[in-house]
Parts: structure tokens; C-alpha cells; sequence
């Protein structure tokens, strides 16, 4: 905390040494012409004085120290035409507020890299990603688009399973991934058993993914962050989107309101209607299931401050009943829900605030009976937050980016059994803050200077986390990038692994340490023309306290403290080497990523202390992705393989009499764990779609194929007590499943 101290000391003393520095600011809002979306990352250059910015995530920029005189700016952004104009600066600072148009090619790019092209000079952050949406609505999926399964087809991204939609990242699991939704967590962002994500495909904005090594304006978690935002909404005129596919539909509309715009984007499935008319042919099926969503957003400007509220509602559920039996059924229902106000203002043309107030929650439900006896489970855990962020423009060499996060979080677990109700009810308070650097230190050479200082009441826990990322132009088209930080995660995740509806999430309390990890990351990027990109990374983690769920607990258990349902002490690391080629440009796009990596953990009460490879281990992860663009025809494939998930082998079988009972029971002996593996994982996706128009609207029909030559997965295995042989059985995956519908928009 004396770091955080003595770097606000030094914010408040370069101030007024800024306000002493010669030149004026040019600064404002880049925005796209079509619908007046802000446009983050865009590139600003002042030409002959080789000065440049690039935009925040509202779109703001600032160029300090511009001197006197007359020189050409020019604007750009991916996808858009370049603005240029010349300008005359004098005494004063210059607002100037762009809007981009679209650029029309015949080529169309799909880029999917680490910074965008005209940002080179200046990308510093190692294992960032910043994506765009277009194509990752074009790839084969099971069902619609889907945004996280288009992210596990990138180097160092696993899935466990071809109905997961979980992040393995770099040898970390899903609940080492923050997951945002305009800057909110999402608590278990999938429906379906994780079939599909929580990400509406029309509503997304843009996507920052950070591998890794991520920079001090994110905690909470050990390894990766993924930060989404929804659009603000059209503020040029009314206009909308939607689809039909065989599992769900969904439907945007937005459109101008006041000084600003409004979005909403719904999106639910429909297999009830289905699944009735299957009954009504005299099937028996004892299963009803649906999922929704919805995102709604407004925002009024009004001149330097701009307000925005914003929501997030969705829930799935799912029920079963005996048709034998009226008095046996059960019911899951899960779901998180969000709703934030958030306030940013120009304060100066050097200082920028975005500051937010939001609540988020997430709910399991499940309640059963059997014979007329009920029982129900339910956990929640609630979140109230306020956030600031604020970024100072000290001068053309460094951007200082202040901020606080304080959340008051609200765990309730319960459970009943035949009208008999256990109550547990946790309240705690994450309060952080961070300071970090951006310092343009030499020509080719850019630095990120960062720390984030993190306080947790359960165990009146405080720690302080350093980042630091380095970025360095060899040349015009080669860059090499390193960083490396350390970071806490106090909120543990119970999941099965398998099906994600009943993940929740609990506090660590003062009977555990919170779980910490090193990050360290070295690459290098080769740009040999606008069309290819070769970027090869390197990446160590090495993580301490970590905790797994005690599966020896028995269910009478009735203690309540960290220690009594988890066994702590585990250590761990992960190492890789991640290699992404892109072709980002022409008919044909698309890109090869691999990854060589191993990850081992250490629990001194599990596997006789010896270290062992966690599930989600793979040796080798390959994915192909390609993208052929025929003029109103768009073809698509993914090629993925990958080495066999780990699991534990039986090495015996024995057999036990019950003293009391005197029965025998057969039991499994397990060997070494994890030491066994699956088959190689091996997919082929394809995918067809064609544009045309129908009734003034712009129509897309389109075809996918889920695993082409229908490779049958191995996903786990469970052993058969009652089988004296010690083979495992082996639970397959997905067969090929066809899916067909269209896209829409006016």
C-alpha cells in the first residue's frame, strides 16, 4: 500500500508539472458515422510531428504537447475509411469529435490479432487480444454463434467438452477466468449445461480477452480476464437484427432517444413446443427445458458527460417429473441477473472519468420429491459495487490511469428436507484500488507500470499485486513484448466439471489462504505484410494456495468453514508456447494456432503428495480455422485436435462385508491420478451461408455442421462396481449434429 501511496503522491505532483508543459491538446471522441458507437483502440496521428493516441474504451483520446502549427491528423480504425484534415493549432486546445465510415471492400477482413495495425507503435500489452464480432458469428457451432466457443479455438484456450462452454486458459480453470459483462462479473455465464454461453451474439460490442499477465485495472482472479460490452444502441436512426435457428430465436432493436440511443436484445429457446408435439405421438419424455436473456441499454449525452443504464436478465430451467409416478419430480433453475448506472465525463482534455454503481446476482435452484417427500437446495451469491476510473494525459510520454472497485458481496446457502431448513448466510467486502502507468520511453519502447493494492474482510486479508508489461519495436513490422505480474483470488468456484448448473461460488475464509499466482510472459510479433501476422509466446504461471473440493465430506456435514469442505495447501504451475499464423485479409482468412503446454498440480492430502496433471492438461492443442468469402456465398470450416484429457485409472477391484448389514460391497481401487488419458480429441466443423434479400430485409440463410465425419469423443469415464473387470466405460461426445436457420437485419 506505501507503493499506492507514494504513486498518488506523484500523480498529484505531476499534475501541475504537466499543466507547465509547452504545446496544446487535442483531444475528443471517435465514433461510427452509422450509428454513433464509440470506436475504443482507434488510431490518432499527428503526421509531421510524430504524435499519436489511441482512443479509450469510450472512444476518448488526448494528444499532448502539440506545438504550434499546421499539420495533418489523421484517424483510423479497422474496417473504416481513414479521416484526414489539416488542422492549425495556436495557443489553444482543439476538441475534435470524429465519425468514421464504414469502408466498403470487396475483400473482406477478418482479423482476429493481438493489436490492431495502425497501433503498433504502441501495443504494450503481452497475451491481449482484441476481437472482432463479424467473424466469429460466421464459425460452425452446435445450435447458433456462439462467442466462447469461438474463443476455445484459439492458441492456449481449452474446452473441456463439446457441451462446455467454459475457458481453460493456459492451464487454469473456469473459475480462473474473469468473465465481464460490461465490466460486470458474470458468475456461471452459460445455459444450457454450458451448451451455450450467456453472450448474445447481436448485442456484443467488442471483446478484450487477456490471455494472461493482465494489467492492474482488472483483479480477482489467478489468470485470464475477458472483458465484453454490449452496444450502446443506434443514435442515428431506428434499425435492428435478429435469428431464427433450431434451438432458439433472438431479435435486437435499437435506435435513437433524446441525445442518445437505446438498445434491447432478447433471446430465448423453444424445444417446449417440441418437445409437446414429440409427446403428443405418444412419446414419453419426462423432460421440459427453456433458457432466455435479455440486455437492454439507454445512454443520454449531454456535452461532456454522458449517463448510461444498462441491464442483464437470464435464467434457465429445467423440470422433470415420473410419469409414473405424479409424486416424484424435480427442478433446476439457475440464472444471473445485472443492472448497472454508469456516469462519464470529460473533465479536462486531459482528464477523463468513468465512474459506475451496479448490482449483479446469480441463483441455483433445485428442489425434488420422491414419493411426496420434498427437499430443495438453493445458493446464491449477490454483489452491490461502485467503481471508478480515471485517466490523466500527464504528457505526450505518459498516461497515468487511476481507479477504486469497492463490492459488498451476499452468500446464502440453504437446504430443506421434509419442512426442515438449514440457513447459511455470509456477508464480505473486496475493496481495491489501483494506479498504473502508460510511458512512452524511448521511440520504440513502450512500458505499463502498474499496481493494484486489494483488501478482503473475511480474514481481514490485504495484499498488493505489482504489474508490469514491456513492449519494444525491433523493426517496422517486428515487436517483441514481455510481462509478467502477481495476482489473488479470494471467491472459490464448486463446479462438477462436467455440467455447469449447479456451479456456485463461496468466499475463502481465514481457515484458507487466498489462492495466489506468478504470471510471466515473453513474445514476439512479425507483421511481413498487411495480411499475414506470426505472433509466438511464451508463458509461466506458478500458483500457490490453491483448494479443491473434498470429496471424502460427508453429507451430514455440518461445518461451515473453508477448511472443512475444501483441502487447501495446493500448489501448481503451467508453461507453454502458444504459435498463432493469421491471414487477415482477401478471399481467404482465417488462421492456425498451437499450443505445446503442461500444467501439474500439487495437494499434500491427494495422490500421496506427488504431483499430477489437472483434467484440462493437454500436451498438444491445434486448431485450424478458415473463412472463404465467394461473393454472396461464405464458406467455413474449423479443424481442431487435440491430446486426450487426463483421468484416474482403476487399478483393483475388492470387495467389503458391512459389519452391521453383512452385506458385501464391491469397490474400485483407483491408481495414480490422472495418470491415465483419453483418446486424441479430433473435430471437423463446416459451415455455409448465403445473403439475399426478402421483404426489404437483409437475409442470410445458413448451414453449419457440427464434427463433419461424426467422431465419436471420448469425454469421461465411470467404473462399474458390479462388473468384475476393471475396464473403465468410456461416455462418448456429440455425433455430427446439423443446424440450419437464417439472420436477419433492417
Amino acid at each position: 500500500m506505501a507503493i499506492i501511496r507514494y504513486w498518488m503522491g506523484a500523480l498529484l505532483v505531476a499534475m501541475p508539472l504537466a499543466a507547465q508543459t509547452p504545446g496544446v491538446t487535442l483531444s475528443g471522441f471517435v465514433t461510427d458515422a452509422d450509428n454513433g458507437e464509440s470506436l475504443p483502440l482507434a488510431s490518432i496521428v499527428l503526421t509531421q510531428v510524430q504524435l499519436g493516441a489511441a482512443s479509450n474504451n469510450s472512444g476518448y483520446y488526448a494528444v499532448k504537447e502539440v506545438p504550434a502549427g499546421t499539420y495533418e491528423v489523421v484517424i483510423s480504425y479497422i474496417g473504416y475509411k481513414s479521416w484526414r484534415d489539416t488542422l492549425a493549432f495556436s495557443d489553444r486546445d482543439v476538441r475534435l469529435d470524429v465519425a468514421l465510415q464504414v469502408e466498403s471492400v470487396d475483400i473482406e477482413e477478418i482479423v482476429i490479432q493481438a493489436e490492431r495495425r495502425e497501433e503498433l507503435e504502441q501495443a504494450t500489452q503481452s497475451s491481449y487480444i482484441a476481437l472482432q464480432v463479424a467473424p466469429l458469428q460466421q464459425m460452425p457451432a452446435v445450435g447458433e454463434a456462439d462467442l466462447l466457443r469461438s474463443l476455445q479455438l484459439l492458441p492456449g484456450i481449452q474446452s473441456a467438452s463439446d457441451v462446455s462452454s467454459g475457458l481453460y486458459v493456459r492451464g487454469g480453470g473456469p473459475d480462473q477466468t474473469a468473465i465481464l459483462l460490461d465490466h460486470i462479473p458474470l458468475y456461471n455465464p452459460s445455459h444450457l449445461f454450458g451448451f451455450f454461453s450467456t453472450f448474445n451474439p447481436d448485442a456484443i460490442k467488442d471483446v478484450q480477452l487477456y490471455k494472461g499477465a493482465y494489467p492492474a485495472a482488472y483483479g480477482r482472479t489467478l489468470g485470464a480476464v475477458l472483458d465484453v460490452s454490449n452496444r450502446e444502441g443506434n443514435r442515428q436512426r431506428f434499425s435492428g437484427r435478429g435469428g431464427i435457428s433450431l434451438i432458439a430465436s433472438r431479435l435486437l432493436a435499437e435506435g435513437p432517444v433524446g441525445q442518445g440511443s437505446w438498445m434491447m436484445a432478447g433471446r430465448r429457446t423453444y424445444l417446449e413446443p417440441v418437445l409437446s408435439a414429440v409427446r403428443s405421438r405418444g412419446v414419453d419424455i419426462p423432460l421440459n427445458y427453456y433458457f432466455y436473456d435479455f440486455n437492454g441499454k439507454v445512454n443520454q449525452r449531454w456535452g461532456d458527460d454522458t449517463f448510461t443504464v444498462s441491464t442483464y436478465w437470464g435464467q434457465d430451467d429445467l423440470q422433470w417429473e415420473d410419469l409414473e409416478d405424479e409424486t416424484s419430480f424435480a427442478h433446476l433453475r439457475w440464472g444471473n441477473r445485472a443492472l448497472t448506472a454508469r456516469w462519464t465525463r470529460v473533465f479536462s482534455p486531459t482528464l477523463f472519468g468513468h465512474f459506475m454503481a451496479a448490482g449483479s446476482s446469480y441463483e441455483n435452484i433445485l428442489s425434488f420429491s420422491f414419493f411426496d417427500t420434498p427437499f430443495s437446495v438453493t445458493n446464491s451469491i449477490r454483489d452491490w459495487s461502485l467503481k471508478g476510473d480515471v485517466d490523466y494525459f500527464a504528457n505526450r510520454d505518459h498516461t497515468l490511469t487511476l481507479g477504486f472497485l469497492a463490492t459488498l458481496f451476499e452468500f446464502d446457502y440453504s437446504q430443506s428436507f421434509n419442512q426442515e431448513e438449514e440457513t447459511l448466510y455470509q456477508k464480505s467486502v473486496l475493496a481495491s484500488a489501483y494506479v498504473q502507468d502508460e510511458w512512452q520511453a524511448g521511440p520504440t519502447t513502450r512500458l505499463r507500470l502498474g499496481g493494484r493494492g486489494t483488501y478482503f474482510s473475511v480474514g481481514d486479508r490485504l495484499h498488493f499485486a505489482p504489474r508490469l508489461s514491456l513492449s519494444r519495436a525491433l523493426s517496422e513490422n517486428i515487436r517483441v513484448k514481455a510481462a509478467a505480474g502477481m495476482y489473488r483470488q479470494y471467491l472459490q468456484l464448486i463446479t462438477t466439471e462436467t455440467f455447469s448448473g449447479g456451479d456456485f461460488w463461496v468466499p475463502l475464509d481465514d481457515t484458507v489462504e487466498p489462492g495466489r499466482s506468478y504470471q510471466g510472459v515473453i513474445g514476439t510479433e512479425w507483421n511481413p505484410s498487411r495480411r499475414y501476422q506470426l505472433s509466438v509466446e511464451a508463458y509461466y504461471t506458478d500458483l500457490a494456495n490453491l483448494v479443491v473440493l473434498d470429496n471424502a465430506v460427508a453429507v451430514d456435514n455440518e461445518g461451515t468453514r473453508s477448511d472443512d469442505i475444501f483441502k487447501s495447501g495446493g500448489s501448481g504451475w503451467a508453461s507453454g508456447v502458444e504459435v498463432f499464423l493469421q491471414r487477415r485479409t482477401g478471399a481467404l482468412t482465417g488462421w492456425i494456432g498451437y499450443t505445446l503446454g503442461w500444467t501439474r498440480r500439487t495437494f499434500p492430502e491427494l495422490n500421496r503428495g506427488r504431483a499430477f496433471p489437472p483434467k484440462y492438461d493437454r500436451r498438444h492443442d491445434l486448431s485450424f480455422v478458415l473463412s472463404y468469402n465467394l461473393g454472396k456465398w461464405r464458406l467455413g470450416s474449423n479443424l481442431v485436435y487435440a491430446t486426450g484429457q487426463a483421468f484416474t485409472p482403476a487399478s483393483a477391484r475388492y470387495s467389503l462385508r458391512q459389519p452391521t448389514t453383512g452385506e458385501v460391497e464391491d469397490y474400485v481401487l483407483s491408481a495414480e491420478r490422472n495418470s491415465a488419458r483419453l483418446l486424441p480429441y479430433h473435430r471437423l466443423d463446416a459451415s455455409a451461408s448465403r445473403e439475399f434479400g426478402l421483404w426489404g430485409l437483409d437475409v442470410e440463410f445458413f448451414l453449419q455442421i457440427f464434427n463433419l465425419y461424426s467422431r465419436r469423443n471420448e469425454w469421461f469415464v465411470q467404473f462399474d462396481t458390479n462388473n468384475p473387470e476393471t475396464e473403465p466405460e468410456v461416455i462418448k461426445q456429440l455425433p455430427i449434429v446439423p443446424t440450419l436457420g437464417f439472420n436477419f437485419s433492417f
